[in-house]
């Protein structure tokens, strides 16, 4: 019995020992795995600062390129503004000339219509005494 105590003492030994041979090869796969992503990580941490300075300022330029069509576009808005009171002002001075100028020209076109009527009435008047 003590043969067979030591031949499983012998197998739980070598058992063990495999197994702690194979979670070695583990641990430096493991390991190598982590120094991989320790390169790649520090790669990307050296490339990546260049790429965001270069889209920081990318956004600055964008925002003052933003801010300088918005001023723009007020002083478009302004302009235009301006160009409508103008047109609003030249209408109504039009208005006023043409209320100022309508009557008077009325007047003097009824009296001259007047005076053609009456005189063509006095030529037809002429006209039929000679008959």
């Amino acid at each position: 019995m003590n043969d067979l105590l030591n031949v499983a003492q012998l197998v739980a030994y070598v058992s063990i020992s495999a197994l702690c041979i194979y979670l070695i090869v583990v641990l430096v796969q493991v390991r190598d795995v982590l120094t991989a992503l320790h390169r790649a990580l520090s790669d990307f941490n050296l490339h990546a600062k260049p790429v965001l300075q270069n889209l920081e300022a990318i956004t600055d330029r964008l925002r003052s390129f933003t801010t300088k069509v918005e001023e723009q576009a007020e002083l478009l808005r302004g302009a235009l503004e301006s160009i409508k009171v103008a047109a609003d002002n030249v209408v109504e001075f039009e208005e006023k000339v043409q209320r100022w100028l309508e009557e008077p020209v009325f007047r003097l076109t009824s009296a001259f219509s007047g005076v053609v009527n009456a005189v063509l009435a006095w030529f037809d008047g002429l006209r039929g005494a000679r008959r």
